[in-house]
């Protein structure tokens, strides 16, 4: 209920599309084939972007990798082309197949690469050749044809705090939506993965000119079992007190066990557990609605009245969304 998936079977209609989301300053996740071993990501399970735009690794480091901004990255980058772009020695040589290998960037082409060009005109690069990784150099080829540059900036394919690179499937998904929006598109094999955006006009249904539904409402679901913790935090006043309402389901797909928080998510406040609660399937917005408003008492004529009714359904839905966009819930 989280994604869009286009199957996209012909290789090289999969990898223009790719190559125009990089363009267009959007990071890419890939899952392909096998898995790898080493120090390096090299293309199978990677985090793709454009090496001509600086601003894209604060972005990258900030709100993909959840790191600290200053750490650099590295190209893959057409073997074929590699010398024209980095010290390298001889034309066409396979110098760095695992991206182990330090190079000058050329002075004449440090400032069109600067997201993979370190501040000494340095870079730790790896060179793809069609004979070793055929459909990775395919991929970079695309962006070479579309933009005249034969790399792109490659990381590993890791977006959860102190977890190794994407091993499974499973893995990947949960990883693509943990960037919450970030990634703008993930790559498994012959499928194109988007977010699906939160489609709040469905908690309404859909009614005619007439007043006739002809959808009913969707009725939001969690998705699993869950554990709620309230806990009090008393600073050194009085006044300095922070009610913290927390969430553990782990069956939700962003779902982490262990580290610092061990899969327990901060809710935004009381009202949004409440929402959660009411999340069973079997309750739509009009029916959470209720549970605030005393509908006997209920006057369409006090404009105090209708203002708590449209700040109630606007704060229902911000929540809902919320809770849908970290995957606790979906409808």
């Amino acid at each position: 209920p989280w994604l869009e998936v286009e199957t996209v079977r012909n290789n090289q209609r999969r990898f223009d599309m790719i190559a125009r989301e990089l363009d267009a300053s959007g990071v890419v996740a890939i899952y392909n084939g096998r898995s790898e071993m080493g120090p390096r990501a090299l293309g199978h399970r990677s985090i793709l972007a454009d090496p001509r735009k600086k601003g894209l690794v604060r972005f990258i480091n900030e709100a993909v990798k959840f790191r600290e901004s200053f750490r650099p990255f590295a190209p893959s980058a057409l073997a074929e082309e590699a010398t024209k772009w980095f010290d390298l020695g001889a034309p066409g040589s396979n110098a760095s197949p695992y991206m182990s290998l330090t190079a000058q960037v050329k002075e004449s082409k440090r400032a069109l690469i600067p997201a993979v060009t370190h501040v000494d005109g340095s870079s730790r690069l790896q060179t793809v050749t069609p004979e070793a990784e055929p459909l990775y150099h395919q991929l970079i080829s695309a962006f070479f044809k579309l933009t005249g540059v034969p790399l792109v900036l490659n990381t590993s394919f890791n977006t959860l705090p102190s977890e190794p690179i994407v091993e499974t499937p499973q893995n990947a998904i949960r990883s693509f939506l943990y960037s919450m929006g970030s990634i703008e598109m993930l790559v498994m094999g012959d499928y194109i993965i988007r977010r699906k955006d939160c489609d709040v006009r469905a908690l309404m249904g859909e009614v005619t000119k007439e007043g006739e539904m002809v959808k009913p409402p969707a009725m939001p679901r969690r998705s699993g079992a869950f554990s709620l913790e309230t806990t009090t935090e008393i600073g050194e006043t009085e006044e300095d007190i922070r009610v913290v309402n927390k969430v553990r389901m782990p069956n939700r797909p962003m779902h982490k066990s262990g580290g610092k928080d061990n899969g327990w998510f901060e809710l935004l406040d009381d009202f949004e557990m409440q929402i959660l609660t009411l999340c069973d399937g079997a309750t739509d917005v009009q029916d959470m609605m209720k549970e605030y408003v005393d509908e006997d008492g209920l006057d369409e004529n006090d404009t105090r009245s209708m203002e708590f009714q449209q700040n109630l359904f606007s704060n229902i839905m911000r929540r809902l969304t919320r809770l849908y966009e970290y995957g606790f819930i979906s409808w």
